[in-house]
């Protein structure tokens, strides 16, 4: 009998600790400021009026044509990319305040990273020296509600960026 509790025991702890293994992440964990999704007022509600705006028309052969806007706060330090009127990518380029709703933020040391969201999906050199973090949506709910991506230079968190695959 005692063996059989061991074998549990052991087995309940293995799949413990693989699920916890997997970063996988909410939907309700993938934002910055706004989730992916959001309307243009959504976004200016968060984060103001933007100090410029840009629209491209994009030739996709995987999302058709469609016009790509961009509403770009301060020096580029939030970028907020639309497909039509839904954000798409959401990126942070400085230590501006603007942080994930685990608390991840541009300047933080990538323990700190590592301690609020675990151990990333993927790791992968970036450019310019950086070094991506991905980190999956949540793969069970069978929704793409996007990915986090950190990348970090020097030990720090660059940027950050939430989008898409």
């Amino acid at each position: 009998m005692k063996k059989i509790r061991i074998a549990v025991l052991c087995f309940v702890l293995l799949f413990t600790f693989m699920n916890r293994s997997f970063a996988e992440l909410p939907a309700n964990r993938i934002a910055l400021g706004v989730q992916l999704g959001a309307k243009f007022k959504d976004v200016k509600n968060v984060f103001g009026v933007p100090d410029r705006v840009t629209m491209e028309e994009i030739k996709s052969e995987a999302y058709g044509n469609f016009v790509e806007s961009k509403f770009i706060y301060g020096n580029n330090s939030i970028v907020v990319s639309f497909y039509n009127e839904d954000a798409w990518r959401i990126e942070s380029n400085s230590d501006n305040g603007w942080r994930t709703p685990d608390g991840v933020t541009v300047g933080m040391p990538l323990q700190d990273v590592y301690d609020r969201l675990g151990k990333e999906d993927i790791k992968s050199p970036a450019e310019n020296g950086e070094t991506l973090y991905w980190y999956n949506h949540d793969t069970n709910s069978q929704e793409n509600r996007g990915n986090l991506y950190v990348f970090v230079k020097g030990g720090r968190v660059s940027r950050i960026v939430i989008a898409y695959q």
